[in-house]
């Protein structure tokens, strides 16, 4: 199944958008090549509101959301996880409406064992964006079912873009907020130590047998065939693992080397985004005895390890 990405959308930043009788969003102006048009605030309700990923720390994008919110109550904000793009605002949201601060944790609240074993030892890099001030008032799980307002919302954890990534479900409705886990205009950064490819394709895998029939992701359209597009990038992981493999069956290479020879018209812009990804697939292979390397860093060459 071939991957195939809508990048048509213009949306009006700062306007509200309806996309259910309950449900609105407003994009951020925070457009960039990493969040593509902006980052989408959804706010959930008629009369009380729960608001979701509130958005980068700005006060453009704030005076859009209190023009919207105007006298009626927010009672939680949700979070689908702590990149800078997408949690900082809650606070600010906080102060002026009230509202619990809900998330799954820390940025690194559930990095795997390897992980963590990893990145105390090297360094890796990365922690593009993570919000460090991030505040929460509840913290959740996965599975766990939130009784909001006239909502039950279920937390379903997606670790993988981060290890707190979590999406929301309205699961009688078939919806699902997928966050920055399944987008439909591009897929999605892994950074390690922060991203981790082996918890990202898990949770790929665990979305693909869920029954949601719309994503409202963090950036971009509505995705209206999420199953189909789950399966998709589920398939594009996987044949990016199998030329990154064929890279290094010729010669040892750098994660940079790897971009330059498997990575088809890339936009120069995309490259160091490019390069974390290849590092997360080869840190994935490396703990399946895939590849090896003398030396592991970001900048360290790899090659196909004997056995395979």
């Amino acid at each position: 199944m071939a991957i195939s990405f809508d990048t048509n959308h213009e949306p009006l930043i700062g306007k509200t958008e309806q996309l259910e009788n309950d449900l609105v969003v407003i994009t951020a102006d925070n457009a960039s090549p990493m969040t593509f048009t902006g980052t989408r605030t959804y706010i959930l309700g008629t009369d009380n509101l729960i608001i979701i990923d509130p958005g980068p720390d700005s006060e453009a994008h704030l005076s859009s959301i209190m023009r919207y919110i105007g006298k009626r109550k927010v009672t939680d904000i949700l979070l689908t996880h702590s990149h800078i793009d997408h949690s900082p605002l809650s606070r600010q949201l906080k102060l002026k409406t009230g509202a619990r601060i809900i998330g799954f944790g820390s940025a690194d609240e559930a990095r795997t064992s390897f992980m963590k074993k990893l990145s105390s030892s090297l360094d890796l890099g990365g922690e593009e964006g993570i919000d460090k001030d991030l505040l929460l008032d509840e913290k959740v799980h996965e599975k766990q079912i939130l009784k909001l307002n006239n909502y039950s919302i279920e937390v379903v954890h997606t670790p993988g873009h981060l290890s707190n990534h979590i999406c929301f479900s309205l699961k009688e409705r078939k919806i699902l907020f997928s966050g920055d886990h399944v987008m439909g205009w591009a897929t999605t950064l892994i950074s390690p130590p922060d991203g981790d490819l082996g918890s990202f394709m898990n949770s790929l895998e665990k979305l693909s047998s869920r029954q949601e029939v719309i994503y409202y992701p963090g950036h971009g359209k509505p995705l209206k065939e999420p199953r189909k597009m789950v399966l998709a990038q589920i398939k594009h992981r996987r044949d990016r693992e199998e030329q990154i493999l064929n890279s290094v069956s010729k010669i040892p290479r750098t994660p940079a080397e790897i971009v330059d020879d498997v990575y088809v018209d890339l936009n120069p812009t995309l490259k160091a985004a490019a390069i974390r990804n290849v590092l997360a697939h080869l840190i994935d292979l490396y703990e399946r005895d895939k590849v090896s390397t003398d030396k592991f860093s970001q900048t360290a060459k790899f090659s196909r390890s004997n056995e395979n």
